[in-house]
């Protein structure tokens, strides 16, 4: 089965980029991936461009060879753009072949491992009585894992201030801990904002909260420097999102640095690469909770949620009712908290070409 076309389209998903990749056969079957990065969704437009040489006339079912066509064609060192151009045609090749079989992808990698996923969603808030009522909120849809970081007051500054931070976020965990209860788990999101010394402070004073994890609390250039948060907190840290192949994820796992590990199927290298990383982290005993907030790799995740060796929660976006319903033809709600297993074929949902494009607004 040939590849014919090779077409992208890049819309909005709410006030965010959403970029979705097309493949078309000979055969008639179509498949959707995507590559969507915020900070630079042109960029990877671009790349999805260059690369459309190294696929039309290709065999579909070759996916491996692609992800490595793809890849090491380009001969610069890979990078964020390159993870997320590879990561749309990887999935659109997965979803290509699991239609063609007729089965959800996650009976090609093993079978369900579970039959739904526990979700976690997102809070926001510009005081800590708004984020502790959203939190609330969130509780009382069954929701039982809730996300969230401080210093949305400082996000307009010209200058980050870490210390001022630290308060920020120490004080909005304290009025979530308190709204939702002990049962409800907290994931402190910290976006790489702090140096490694505040960082340590943050941890030291969240303690009392018992957080489920510490996410992000440092950049991902120095990965050594988790080495020292570890030794000063016996809080759980996660990182990953910013990962864009196993090889960015070698040294956070063989070094154990982390206790969770959280690869972007748009980010990573898409379907193939995810398995490898899951695999690795397996080894060594370290969970992978995906990470996702946008419009279609949720179709993605909750595969992978659902696969063996991945840590049973899939993150929903910021608003609950996800914004992807808007790219959707059916689209399944969560329920009491959890999300069903996908019944169609593929990645398990059904992209509508019209909706995305009506969205197009770049």
């Amino acid at each position: 089965m040939k590849i014919t076309r090779a077409s992208h389209i890049l819309t909005m998903d709410g006030n965010s980029p959403a970029l979705f990749l097309k493949l078309e056969t000979d055969a008639g079957m179509t498949g959707w991936g995507e590559g969507t990065i915020h900070f630079f969704p042109q960029a990877v437009a671009g790349m999805l461009t260059d690369l459309e040489p190294y696929l039309v006339g290709e065999d579909s079912e070759r996916i491996e060879y692609l992800w490595q066509a793809s890849f090491r064609r380009l001969f610069m060192r890979g990078g964020p753009v390159t993870g997320a151009a590879v990561s749309a045609i990887d999935m659109a090749l997965w979803d290509i072949k699991g239609k063609m079989l007729g089965v959800p992808v996650y009976q090609l990698l093993g079978g369900a491992a579970r039959t739904k996923v526990r979700l976690y969603g997102h809070v926001t808030g510009r005081s800590a009585t708004e984020i502790a009522e959203a939190a609330r909120e969130r509780a009382g849809r069954g929701i039982t894992a809730i996300r969230f970081r401080g210093f949305h007051t400082m996000d307009d500054r010209e200058e980050f201030d870490q210390q001022l931070g630290v308060e920020q976020q120490i004080e909005y965990l304290a009025a979530i801990r308190e709204a939702v209860g002990d049962r409800v788990d907290l994931l402190l999101e910290c976006h790489g904002r702090y140096d490694p010394v505040w960082a340590v402070e943050l941890a030291r004073r969240a303690e009392p909260y018992r957080p489920f994890f510490v996410e992000d609390p440092i950049r991902h250039e120095n990965p050594e420097a988790l080495a020292n948060l570890r030794q000063a907190t016996g809080l759980p840290l996660a990182i990953g999102e910013r990962g864009h192949n196993k090889w960015e994820f070698r040294e956070l796992i063989t070094r154990q640095y982390v206790n969770y590990v959280r690869p972007d199927i748009c980010h990573c290298g898409g379907i193939s690469e995810m398995i490898k990383i899951i695999t690795v982290a397996s080894a060594y005993g370290i969970p992978v909770i995906p990470h996702a907030n946008e419009s279609g790799r949720m179709a993605a995740h909750v595969l992978f949620a659902q696969a063996p060796n991945v840590c049973p929660r899939a993150e929903w976006g910021v608003r609950l009712n996800h914004n992807a319903q808007h790219f959707y033809r059916d689209f399944y709600e969560p329920v009491d908290g959890y999300y069903p297993l996908p019944p169609g074929p593929g990645l398990g949902l059904v992209l509508d070409e019209t909706k995305v494009v009506e969205r197009v607004e770049l």
